[in-house]
């Protein structure tokens, strides 16, 4: 059987159609929304917020006053005041004055940069040392390189027994630069009461012995009578020749001695040889010996001094 033919519906039927079809959904959509609101739960209504009501400010108490908590005394009369004794300040104490210690003399003719050979310049200290039997007297060494290798322990020593020291020391010198060095130091007023000589060591290897005589004499001449020396004898051996004129020149030393009150001799050759002083050459000494020469040289001046304090006062 052949399909039947479909009829078609008309333009104006299916408007309507539409707007009926348009019309049930909207009246769906309200049914929905009333039936929602009818199955939501009903919210309690807010509270009424309370507004805080401003914090009353304190008054204040009275504060009483002192008159009100003590009960008033009757006020005594305040006495008049004792007048306090005037007290005239006393003079403050004037400091004491500053004495200022007299400056080092130095001789400027001596280099001030001298060679190996030769001690520093000659100082006379304006410090005078302390202690006794020096008691801060002055004393003049004056000598060749025996004197200027024994030199800082030697003045330390005087310097311990009160002595004031000042040295003229020039190595490989004989007794001509010896007598320069004692008028040099009489012109600068500085030739003290006792004088050390340890000269001649040099002389007895160069010098003619008559020469050598007649400038011991020359020396002590100069020194004067009254100023004492203190002379250190030879001890050489560096060969027979020297040795034996160093003899000679020691025996003509005590010869003069003998004639002199002012002119003692250090038996420094009887000490060296009894200490074995060792030396490298005959005539030089290692530190030992040098001590040694130091310890002797220092107790010399020292014995000079107690002498002097045993010997009568002149009338």
């Amino acid at each position: 059987m052949p399909p039947r033919p479909r009829r078609a519906v008309p333009p104006v039927r299916r408007a309507v159609v539409a707007t009926t079809a348009g019309a049930g959904v909207l009246a769906l959509v309200m049914a929905a929304s009333v039936l929602g609101a009818a199955a939501a739960p009903q919210l309690p209504d807010p509270l009424p917020v309370s507004t805080p009501s401003p914090t009353p400010t304190p008054t204040p108490l009275p504060v009483p006053l002192p008159s009100e908590l003590t009960p008033s005394l009757p006020v005594e009369p305040t006495p008049d005041p004792i007048p306090a004794p005037t007290v005239s300040p006393s003079p403050s104490p004037s400091p004491s004055p500053t004495v200022a210690l007299p400056a080092d003399r130095v001789d400027r003719q001596w280099p001030r940069n001298p060679p190996w050979d030769a001690c520093p310049r000659p100082v006379w200290p304006g410090e005078l040392s302390t202690g006794a039997p020096g008691n801060g007297r002055r004393v003049l060494l004056i000598g060749d390189s025996l004197t200027r290798e024994s030199r800082v322990e030697t003045a330390k020593r005087l310097r311990a027994s009160g002595w004031t020291p000042t040295f003229r020391c020039w190595g490989s010198r004989r007794l001509d630069w010896g007598i320069a060095q004692v008028r040099r130091a009489r012109e600068l007023g500085q030739l003290p009461g006792v004088v050390v000589v340890a000269l001649g060591t040099n002389d007895a290897s160069w010098e003619p012995l008559a020469t050598t005589q007649a400038r011991v004499r020359t020396l002590m001449s100069i020194l004067g009578p009254k100023r004492q020396v203190l002379w250190v004898n030879l001890d050489v051996d560096y060969s027979s020749y020297s040795a034996s004129r160093a003899l000679w020149i020691n025996e003509m030393i005590q010869r003069e001695a003998a004639k002199r009150d002012n002119l003692t001799v250090v038996p420094w050759r009887r000490i060296a040889r009894a200490e074995r002083a060792g030396r490298y050459d005959g005539i030089h000494y290692g530190a030992s010996g040098y001590r040694l020469r130091a310890r002797v040289v220092a107790e010399a001046v020292d014995a000079q001094a107690r002498r002097e304090a045993r010997a009568p006062s002149p009338n």
